[in-house]
């Protein structure tokens, strides 16, 4: 009888997703949706909430199938295969942080000792040392969002999900917050989801920082690849400016070299930038125009 191969998990998955569509708040998200990563870091763009409310129990599978690894989505937390940090989450306000952190070690695994131990290792690999003594009514946004990082890998699972991470955070809060995703990367696989970020922003350094990127609109696959691609220099951008002096904004950057089509709202552009340059060219011409930009955002290649 010969012996079933062993398949690395070098080789798994870290997302696969076959038809897969979910039942959310009496909607269908999804339908149909297939991909398959074995990328250590994974960005999901867009509007992914509904496939990670399962994590939680607030959505459910309406057809298809979903993998982490070797395990079903749904039942991966609980199969030591992932850690998740939800998205602002409530937090129990009499705990105290190492508190907070040694209870949910041990709701994993039993051991009072070792939950002890992997508290106070994920406080010291994060720099949230001083933290532990804080009750968690005192943490403010972004130190909730580290806590939730620190959760997330707190029993070493071999993936790792981070929803939204930086969303409501100001730049600098935003960068610290990269930092300590980059962190969680030198130890587990990485699933990071954001929105659709404009360029330069904390969320595009989140992103590029990803080895594949997934977008989805209104539940369907949009577009996918590196960030060297999707938001590649000379892509092309949705621009939306309101002031007096849009026609002089235009013949401005026809000017400049950047292909333009108009769309049906007044002050709205689908543009290709010319080689070799960067939406500083928009905001430049927009500013000098007296406009104001409402919208700016990549039109990532399918």
């Amino acid at each position: 009888m010969s012996t079933p191969a062993v398949v690395s998990s070098d080789a798994l998955p870290t997302l696969e997703l076959r038809e897969f569509s979910v039942s959310s708040a009496g909607a269908t998200w999804g339908a149909s949706l297939s991909l398959q990563t074995r990328a250590r870091r994974v960005g999901l763009v867009g509007d992914w909430a509904p496939l990670l409310q399962l994590l939680t129990g607030r959505a459910q599978a309406a057809s298809g199938r979903a993998r982490i690894l070797d395990g079903e989505l749904q039942a991966a937390i609980s199969a030591g295969i992932l850690g998740f940090a939800a998205c602002d989450v409530p937090l129990p306000s009499s705990f105290t942080v190492l508190e907070y952190l040694q209870h949910a070690a041990r709701l994993s695994h039993g051991s009072a000792k070792r939950a002890t131990q992997d508290a106070q290792r994920a406080l010291e690999r994060y720099g949230l040392v001083e933290l532990g003594k804080r009750k968690l009514a005192q943490l403010v946004l972004y130190q909730q969002r580290a806590l939730g990082i620190a959760l997330a890998t707190l029993t070493a699972p071999p993936v790792v999900c981070l929803e939204n991470p930086l969303r409501g955070l100001d730049a600098p809060a935003a960068d610290y917050i990269t930092r300590l995703c980059g962190e969680a990367a030198a130890h587990a696989r990485v699933i990071v989801s954001a929105a659709l970020p404009a360029s330069p922003s904390p969320e595009r350094t989140l992103l590029d920082g990803c080895e594949e990127l997934f977008l989805v609109k209104q539940g369907q696959l949009v577009a996918q690849g590196a960030p060297s691609e999707l938001f590649a220099v000379g892509a092309r951008y949705a621009i939306s400016v309101k002031g007096r002096n849009i026609s002089e904004f235009s013949r401005a950057l026809s000017a400049a070299g950047v292909r333009l089509e108009a769309r049906a709202r007044s002050g709205s552009f689908d543009v290709e930038l010319p080689k070799d340059t960067s939406t500083d060219l928009l905001l430049d011409a927009a500013l000098e125009h007296g406009l104001i930009v409402l919208e700016l955002e990549p039109m990532l290649v399918s």
